[in-house]
């Protein structure tokens, strides 16, 4: 992608650029900053509450990898993956761009494990093998946005 530098670069990028205006168009869903656990959480108010979940991950060549968690192994994000509970599979998704792509990648927990390295959440260095980019269809910003609306609404 043009103009993103790193991983923080296109979180900040699907933040200012896509979320906010999915979000200002409907007042039952707040857009949080805080990030301790997930890097971005929207929380749905009204009759039926719900939080929803997205991981954000950018893959640089000269990175070589595209990991996730810490480095030992640990952190939520293998955690969910692992644990499969129920309310993740169903409320959580992953949105991952390339820098060689202006494209994007909006899948679930259960797709993603399908390119996990070692075809499993290992005990350090957990990653997403590569191939994932060429296997797995990418979506245009346009459909990107559509996608979205249509798992949160």
């Amino acid at each position: 992608m043009r103009d993103i530098i790193n991983e923080t670069a296109f979180e900040n990028h699907i933040r200012k650029d896509i979320l906010n205006d999915i979000i200002s168009e409907n007042q039952s869903y707040k857009l949080f900053n805080f990030k301790k656990a997930v890097d971005v959480l929207i929380a749905k108010n009204g009759a039926n509450p719900e939080l929803y979940f997205l991981e954000i991950k950018y893959h640089k060549k000269s990175h070589g990898r595209l990991g996730f968690g810490h480095g030992k192994g640990g952190g939520f994000q293998p955690e969910l993956l692992k644990d499969r509970t129920d309310y993740f599979e169903k409320n959580l998704r992953w949105i991952l761009g390339n820098e060689d792509s202006e494209n994007y990648w909006f899948v679930d927990n259960s797709t993603l494990r399908n390119y996990l390295n070692g075809d499993s959440v290992g005990e350090k260095y957990n990653g997403i093998k590569l191939k994932f980019f060429n296997d797995v269809a990418p979506l245009s910003k346009p459909e990107l946005i559509r996608k979205i609306k249509q798992w949160l609404y």
